[in-house]
């Protein structure tokens, strides 16, 4: 704890100089540039020749570390011996070797004393150490140290395009030649764009298409390579880069948070509701099997060891609720009816953070044990199903029921009236750039970017929308409202349909009929589009030259959910049918605001109340649809539909 608050206290005065009247100063700017000077074509060896001479030695002065662990010392130890892991070998942070590689990195990095120990270590690994390791370490060092927090990450997507797009985009892009282009211009798949444009031109912040823009790209080529054609119902969910960018980006918060792990449990099997929640409803909008998921019969056997594990989790939960006790690591055993001990069985039972699934054994990856990319396979959604199954059925047999305490009296919830809500497909750009050849940006051995490469896609998108609730009360009282969107479907099991929360809120309630109205734009957890690669850099490069005040809110919050992602594709013809649930609940003045929006979980997570994230659907409610929870004056079910324009 010490050491975190020693840590803070050294990079003070430069955050706090960074965030004067929001505008980046000139040491922000140096280190902003920097950083994504060293990340551009990461995957390559590295070209600029600046950092690669400041990168010569890896800093092993101890005095100029805060602290010099064990994990430093094996790092080194590792380097020293020739026993890294080798750039062509592919990186897999679920094998244990590789991921204790990358923890010793990131201590010289976390622990270095100032920034210029610091800026000789990035350069210095930049060099020698696998471009995945580096990436990761990098990213938890922006991530966790405070002083660095300002500093913007080129998106997981810029970084590795190839992981993200189809084997023909990536294919052209990479055989692609500047040079030729410019002669035989007709002649290929990749067209420039004039005037200057770039989809989707509402972004944070404001600045694409201003005059700040056009300066910033005037020497800059914008190319583009146009999408090829999906062909699986879902792909346009899966498929979607920032429906697997925040996944990666979640998980890449929550790892190496040593705080409140009983809070970013509950948080992490929330949003992995969530995420099920929603592409269950995609299932059911493309007439999918949705109810219960199956495992792809393709999936190769030595990724078995999932389903071994699953297996032995289910296994365990259910001995843990015939016996009504559980025997912990230590060997002690203990009963879950007693005081909260309830608590440290979730604690023993279901691990959150995917490292403590770490194996000792080497094994290949694929999309589904690629943290870039796990959210893209079908089958990670039935394990997540299997999984939320235990882990509901557990909280359902031992989590104190006094839910019913939170049902307001008092207060009836009349009617809904909601806006059409439609959905289409928008034109975006995505910066492939990195797949390019480094050699196309240097010029005489300086670095340069000349132009950029954009990857024209359609994606789902919906127009923005609102609704009123009309409320009724004999008295006045602050309320919490969920609202849940669902499937249509009636008289089945209600546990197994899915309710992707839409929209939390707290209001104060007063004597007679209320009228509340939400946009869709309120909803919290939400993020808008950010700006790209090319023209992060170029706003970097244009403040510099003082022609430009670099805002800090230029980017986006990476752990927000993409705000056009929350409603289903719907019908082309026919509207897809589906349903709101409003639930109102009592408010305990027991609200918190944190920063996990920022993938910071050092101070825990935002919550509304002492209800269970996910309430009431995070457990099996044991009377289904006729629970206290989902019936009542208190809760409203309203038939909605959602058309898809072409």
């Amino acid at each position: 704890m010490r050491l975190c608050v020693f840590l803070s206290l050294l990079g003070l005065n430069i955050h706090l100089e960074v965030l004067a009247n929001g505008i980046a100063n000139r040491y922000f700017l140096e280190k902003q540039r920097f950083l994504l000077e060293i990340l551009h074509h990461v995957n390559e060896p590295l070209m600029n020749e600046q950092w690669r001479l400041l990168g010569k030695q890896l800093v092993t002065d101890k005095e100029q570390y805060v602290v010099y662990n064990e994990q430093m010392t094996r790092f080194y130890e590792d380097f020293s011996l020739g026993k890294l892991l080798h750039r062509n070998v592919r990186y897999n942070p679920l094998y244990a070797d590789h991921y204790r590689q990358m923890l010793g990195l990131y201590q010289f990095f976390y622990n270095a004393r100032d920034w210029y120990t610091l800026w000789q270590n990035i350069s210095w690994a930049r060099v020698h150490v696998h471009p995945c390791i580096f990436v990761q370490a990098l990213t938890q060092l922006i991530l966790k140290r405070e002083d660095y927090q300002a500093l913007i990450m080129p998106k997981i997507y810029e970084l590795w395009p190839e992981s993200y797009h189809d084997d023909v985009t990536v294919r052209k892009a990479r055989n692609f030649n500047f040079a030729n282009w410019i002669r035989y211009v007709n002649m290929t798949d990749v067209e420039e764009i004039h005037p200057q444009k770039l989809e989707p031109l509402n972004l944070e912040g404001n600045l694409r298409g201003t005059i700040e823009w056009f300066q910033a790209m005037a020497d800059v080529n914008i190319l583009r390579m146009n999408e090829q054609k999906k062909r699986n119902k879902l792909e346009h969910l899966l498929e979607d880069i920032d429906w697997q960018s925040y996944w990666y980006n979640l998980n890449m918060g929550v790892i190496l948070t040593a705080e409140n792990s009983d809070q970013l449990r509950e948080w992490c099997y929330y949003q992995l509701s969530q995420i099920l929640a929603r592409y269950k409803l995609e299932c059911y909008g493309q007439k999918m099997a949705y109810k219960r998921l199956t495992q792809n019969r393709g999936i190769n056997e030595e990724f078995q060891f999932i389903t071994k594990k699953i297996s032995e989790l289910e296994a365990k939960v259910g001995d843990t609720i015939s016996f009504q006790s559980i025997q912990l690591t230590n060997g002690s055993r203990i009963n879950l009816n007693e005081n909260n001990n309830w608590l440290i069985g979730l604690e023993e039972l279901f691990p959150y953070d995917w490292t403590q699934l770490a194996v000792d054994e080497v094994i290949e990856t694929n999309i589904l044990l690629d943290i870039r990319t796990i959210v893209r396979s079908e089958d990670f959604y039935y394990y997540a199903e299997r999984l939320l199954d235990s882990y509901r059925w557990y909280r359902q047999v031992f989590q104190p029921n006094n839910q019913k305490t939170f049902i307001p009296s008092d207060l009836r919830i009349d009617d809904m009236q909601i806006t059409p809500l439609i959905t289409y497909d928008q034109p975006v750009d995505v910066d492939i750039s990195n797949i390019l050849a480094a050699q196309h940006f240097y010029l005489a051995g300086q670095f340069v970017w000349p132009f950029t490469l954009q990857h024209r896609q359609f994606r789902l998108q919906h127009k923005d929308f609102s609704y009123n609730l009309l409320i009724s009360s004999n008295k006045t009282q602050s309320t919490i409202f969920r609202v849940f969107l669902t499937t249509s479907e009636r008289g089945g099991n209600i546990q197994r349909e899915p309710f992707y929360q839409l929209d939390s809120f707290l209001t104060v309630i007063y004597p007679g009929l209320n009228r509340i109205t939400r946009e869709s734009k309120e909803f919290k957890g939400l993020a808008g589009d950010h700006i790209s690669y090319t023209e992060l850099y170029q706003f970097v490069k244009l403040a510099e030259r003082d022609e430009f005040d670099f805002p800090l809110n230029i980017s986006t919050a990476n752990c927000a959910f993409p705000r056009r992602l929350i409603l289903p594709r719907g019908g082309l013809g026919n509207p897809l049918k589906l349903r709101l649930l409003i639930v109102a609940s009592v408010y305990d003045f027991r609200a918190r605001q944190e920063n996990e929006l920022n993938c910071d979980f050092s101070q825990g997570v935002s919550r509304w109340d002492e209800l269970p994230l996910g309430y009431p659907f995070e457990r099996f409610l044991e009377d289904d649809a006729l629970a206290v929870e989902i019936s009542g004056d208190h809760v409203f079910w309203k038939d909605v539909h959602i058309l898809h324009e072409n």
